[in-house]
């Protein structure tokens, strides 16, 4: 009775899941919309630099949501690596922060290239709704 149960409430979390996934991936669609409006009126081209990082700030904002319904969809280490280094490299090239936060910010990001490089193989475990599985290949991540 109690794996039944269990059994029941992960498959309802990962269709939970799977309908936020659904919700963002609606959002991002249309916010993508919006930016290429935006951009078809050339309005945006005579503002200045500003514009730019306004641009920059909502494509990147796009590529974090689309990795993150990807790291929904699928459950892996190298999802979530893959998500936090887009949030990391939002926050180098957008952000204005100090010398000492953006060199912070490049070792974070270099850790976790390291981390997915060295110590990630495709032999992890991956969760569905039937259990944990494991991935085939023996390959790096990075390779």
């Amino acid at each position: 009775m109690r794996k039944k149960l269990q059994d029941k409430m992960f498959e309802a979390s990962y269709i939970f899941e799977l309908i936020v996934s659904l919700i963002v991936g609606i959002a991002i669609f249309i916010f993508a919309l919006r930016m290429i409006a935006d951009l078809a009126s050339f309005s945006v081209f005579f503002e200045g630099t500003g514009a730019l990082t306004g641009v920059l700030d909502n494509a990147i904002v796009l590529a974090i949501g689309a990795e993150l319904i990807k790291m929904m969809c699928k459950h892996t280490p190298e999802t979530v690596i893959e998500v936090i280094a887009f949030a990391l490299a939002r926050q180098l090239i957008v952000g204005h922060a100090k010398p000492l936060e953006n060199l912070i910010t490049v070792i974070a990001i270099a850790a976790l290239f390291a981390v997915r490089r060295f110590l990630l193989n495709r032999h992890d475990m991956v969760e569905t709704p039937d259990g944990l599985v494991e991935v085939e290949s023996d390959e790096k991540c990075g390779d």
